[in-house]
């Protein structure tokens, strides 16, 4: 839906090769109490985002790789990397 691998958007330069990145042009969203409500504005869709997947989408709005993506989800909820990335 909102990510793209060859557009960054993060205003750093040009992402790693293969990086996942939002389309932030595309998608906007907000933290409601514990979730994140995320509209894409070409469909009008919602989406309301919950636990891990809140902070996957927080962890690539900052621009984050997959391996800092897993780090995040292994410092967050105490997983391993293997749980993480499946």
């Amino acid at each position: 839906m909102a990510t793209d691998s060859e557009n960054g958007q993060d205003g750093g330069g040009a992402p790693p090769a293969g990086a996942p990145r939002l389309r932030v042009d595309e998608v906007v969203w907000r933290e409601v109490g514990e979730d994140l409500v995320v509209l894409e504005l070409s469909t009008s869709t919602y989406l309301t985002l919950n636990g891990s997947a809140k902070q996957l989408w927080i962890g690539l709005a900052e621009g984050g790789t997959v391996p800092v993506l897993v780090d995040r989800l292994t410092a967050i909820y105490g997983i391993s990397e293997e749980q993480a990335t499946t």
